[in-house]
């Protein structure tokens, strides 16, 4: 059997962003492509590692594609001051941190064997990945601070037409009904990056048709269409703009807002959204007293999440989701970086 080496954290990132330490070729000398829109976290996991180190851990890289078993990979990467090997070898921990965006069956399932022992440590708190991974579970909980959202069971004209009489309900009963143009956005149930969400302006049932039976992997929700292209303004830029505040330990680390590429409504970076960081005085004061309640009502201060948030064009913020897994991009701070590894630091140590 081969020796399997104990590290103290293990960072595993979804093998369709991250290069496996597996891949021999010469050129592939970092975990994320250097040009790749994602080349900037080579250096916020190189600190990670980092930081690990100079607070006395043992600590990896590797990609979901790597996983064998119950907190084990076959393959994996360290960082020595910014410098990335591959350590052609197996590695075992039970402090992980999951950067895993199940957006199919196969990352779904890397990421149930992942955590598939009691003794598996991940970093957040497992209740907190079911809440936002389901969009329609998150606006349940959180209805009050939310878009209207219902479920669209399946493609057959009645499930549709259900769907669509459940969502005027919920409309009509909102007390700022008038925020919501006549438009409809279906969007994927379970997923991220802005993939399957589509604006619908007319025609409802035959285009919800017609897109869910072209995805039928895929399992969606129903929401009004937002006017948000002036409701919130950064710069005098004015176009759709979402605003992302990421807490740990129940304290605002880091904001920042994505804004929007001309004709398009998906702020998202996959989507070519532009990503800037902003003080948290940047943010207006509405959003923060919403993001608070939030905070409370969720009451779990070992965790880390990013709450996104748009401000309609008549001044209201609304929840649009939460998300476990925010990326690391490369802040000049560093401060959530700092305080993901302290957090490790004072489990081992504790």
């Amino acid at each position: 059997m081969k020796n399997i080496v104990k590290l103290d954290v293990l960072v595993v990132y979804s093998a369709s962003v991250a290069q496996s330490a597996s891949v021999s070729d010469s050129q592939s000398i970092h975990p994320f492509l250097i040009n790749s829109r994602r080349s900037n976290y080579n250096l916020s996991y190189a600190y990670f590692l980092d930081t690990c180190q100079k607070n006395g851990l043992t600590a990896g890289f590797t990609t979901s594609a790597d996983i064998v078993g119950p907190g084990q990979c076959q393959n994996y990467w360290t960082s020595d001051q910014g410098n990335w090997t591959k350590i052609n070898g197996m590695a075992k921990s039970t402090q992980i941190f999951d950067k895993i965006s199940p957006r199919s069956s196969l990352r779904l399932a890397e990421r149930k064997l992942l955590l598939s022992h009691q003794s598996i440590i991940p970093f957040n708190d497992p209740t907190l990945f079911s809440t936002f991974y389901d969009k329609l579970l998150t606006y349940q909980l959180l209805a009050p601070f939310s878009i209207p959202t219902t479920a669209v069971l399946s493609a057959r004209v009645k499930d549709i037409t259900q769907a669509l009489s459940q969502l005027r309900q919920l409309v009509k009963q909102h007390p700022f009904s008038t925020d919501f143009s006549s438009a409809l956005v279906l969007k994927d149930r379970f997923g991220a990056g802005g993939n399957h969400v589509y604006k619908i302006a007319r025609n409802f049932s035959h285009r919800i048709q017609n897109l869910m039976s072209k995805n039928p992997e895929v399992q969606f929700v129903l929401q009004p269409f937002l006017a948000f292209d002036h409701g919130y303004t950064y710069q005098n830029r004015h176009a759709p703009t979402d605003l992302r505040l990421i807490f740990h330990s129940n304290q605002l680390l880091q904001s920042y807002i994505r804004i929007a590429q001309p004709q398009d409504f998906r702020c998202n970076e996959h989507q070519g959204g532009e990503l800037i960081y902003v003080d948290s005085s940047a943010i207006p004061a509405s959003v923060h007293t919403i993001a608070n309640q939030i905070v409370q009502q969720l009451n779990l201060p070992g965790s880390l999440y990013a709450l996104d948030f748009l401000v309609s064009n008549s001044g209201h913020v609304y929840f649009v989701e939460g998300n476990t897994g925010p990326g690391l991009d490369w802040d000049i701070t560093k401060k959530l970086i700092r305080s993901i590894v302290s957090r490790f630091t004072t489990r081992l140590t504790a």
